[in-house]
């Protein structure tokens, strides 16, 4: 081989190692979430991203596990943007406590507020109900098996949320063999939660379409009443939809009416009862104060996720179900 071709050669070799060093081993179509360094030398085995969806945020020691569900001592239900990304280190000699405190320092000094961190015990319910077990679903089987060294962080910056999850890589099978990490080195999950409201898509329903579906059907289904995550304040975008069920009310002065709130699956059965009661009496104070002659023909009632309209397992159904519905008092 002469010099020429031994040089090239050299090159290549070097340039092939910095750009895996810089990450061209990433999964298509990955990158880090906004505002969130990764550490040096790893790749994204993992990506997803959702414009909206429902997010479990663990804030304290995981205590049993009933089915598929997992129970914490303390937890966070949020709602918005959510980016998932698995990454994986490159160098066996790196160890989850070395890539879990450089988080830690970046976090810091970028302004999060760590809002719980948990190891060891903290991480396990006992008869193998591990803490990773909530990052098993993603595809390669990263997270399926047991992980020695393992710690976990949630963190807060204005209204967005982290996750943080870094163990050592101890041994498996992962699927594609792309994605198989080495033997020893760290792996990490960070998932982040960019609290938001849903990109309103349903359309304004005017006084005589609300009409018209009360003389149809008794009743109809609105969606145009605001309200921010687990609040009962209806906000100042839901004007709209006052001023149309005010000319409804007055088109028809017998007209009687139960305001009725409704509420996905997210959260307790008793929480959600209370919130889609005190929602529907926003609405009716709300009519009340726009029409005043009205407020004895409204009554408020919350029946929470009792009458679903559509599925509670995925973003599309549950918005659906989060409605306020008019229904025709009869006599």
């Amino acid at each position: 081989m002469n010099l020429k071709l031994i040089a090239v050669v050299a090159l290549f070799t070097g340039l092939s190692s910095f750009l895996s060093a810089q990450g061209v081993e990433d999964v298509p179509g990955s990158k880090d979430p906004a505002g969130l360094k990764r550490y040096e030398g790893t790749r994204t085995t993992f990506y997803e991203e959702k414009a909206f969806e429902s997010y479990t945020l663990p804030l304290g020691k995981l205590t049993k596990k009933p089915g598929n569900v997992n129970l914490f001592a303390k937890s966070l239900t949020l709602e918005g943007k959510v980016t998932k990304v698995t990454y994986v280190s490159n160098d066996p000699n790196r160890t989850a406590l070395e890539v879990f405190k450089n988080y830690q320092s970046e976090l810091a000094s970028g302004g999060w507020e760590t809002l719980w961190e948990g190891t060891g015990d903290e991480l396990s319910a006992g008869k193998g109900l591990l803490f990773h077990s909530l990052f098993a679903h993603r595809p390669g089987g990263t997270f399926a098996i047991s992980h020695p060294g393992a710690r976990y962080l949630a963190a807060k910056k204005g209204g967005a949320h982290l996750a943080l999850f870094v163990a050592n890589y101890k041994a498996g099978t992962v699927t594609p063999k792309v994605l198989q990490p080495q033997p020893g080195v760290p792996v990490i999950a960070v998932d982040l939660i960019e609290t938001q409201a849903m990109e309103e898509k349903m359309v304004l329903v005017k006084a005589e379409e609300m009409a018209s579906g009360i003389i149809q059907q008794g009743s109809v289904n609105l969606y145009g009443f605001h309200f921010d995550t687990g609040s009962a304040a209806l906000k100042p975008e839901s004007d709209s939809t006052l001023e149309e069920v005010a000319k409804l009310l007055k088109s028809d002065p017998s007209l009687r009416l139960l305001v009725v709130g409704h509420t996905d699956t997210v959260g307790k059965f008793e929480s959600n009862i209370e919130l889609s009661q005190n929602r529907a009496a926003s609405v009716v104070a709300a009519l009340s104060k726009r029409l005043p002659s009205a407020a004895i023909r409204l009554t408020p009632c919350g029946v929470g996720y009792q009458c679903p309209i559509a599925s509670n397992s995925n973003d599309e159904g549950r918005a659906k179900n989060r409605r306020v519905a008019l229904v025709k008092v009869e006599n």
